[in-house]
């Protein structure tokens, strides 16, 4: 368990500078930026979840991937019996290695397809007529006063 906690320390560390990236979310109010207005809160919205959805989630999903493959190797190939309690690890190993890469698969697939319904549904709504967003609903255009 502890060396299961290290690889994902190290992982977690190792994928650091991409986290990092997430610095400068704020579009206004610095130094050589405009002034902060109510339009630049959507920005930063739009920003932080572009954040979550196209960095963040791939990494997640697959060291999730990785962790459940390790717990299938893990059980496959060894007594496995490393389980907290003293518990057998073959068989629970394997069941808990099913579910995480199952939960997994069906999280991405509800992130995504979330999307996918939402953009087929404004797009068949026409949204992009009455609205003048002729660049598509999820891009934010913030003038300057």
């Amino acid at each position: 368990m502890k060396k299961i906690f290290l690889i994902i320390f190290l992982t977690g560390l190792l994928l650091f500078p991409f986290i990092s990236q997430a610095a400068g979310l704020v579009p206004c109010g610095g130094a050589g930026e405009p002034p902060c207005q109510l339009c630049h809160l959507f920005v930063m919205l739009d920003s932080v979840l572009d954040f979550i959805i196209l960095r963040l989630t791939p990494i997640v999903a697959v060291l999730m991937l990785v962790i459940s493959g390790v717990m299938f190797m893990v059980a496959n190939f060894s007594g496995a019996e490393m389980l907290p309690g003293g518990a057998q690890g073959g068989p629970q190993l394997l069941s808990q290695a099913k579910k995480t890469l199952t939960a997994a698969a069906f999280g991405l697939v509800i992130i995504f397809s979330a999307w996918i319904i939402i953009n087929t549904f404004l797009g068949f709504i026409g949204v992009n007529t009455w609205t003048g967003l002729e660049s598509g609903w999820w891009q934010i255009n913030c003038p300057v006063k």
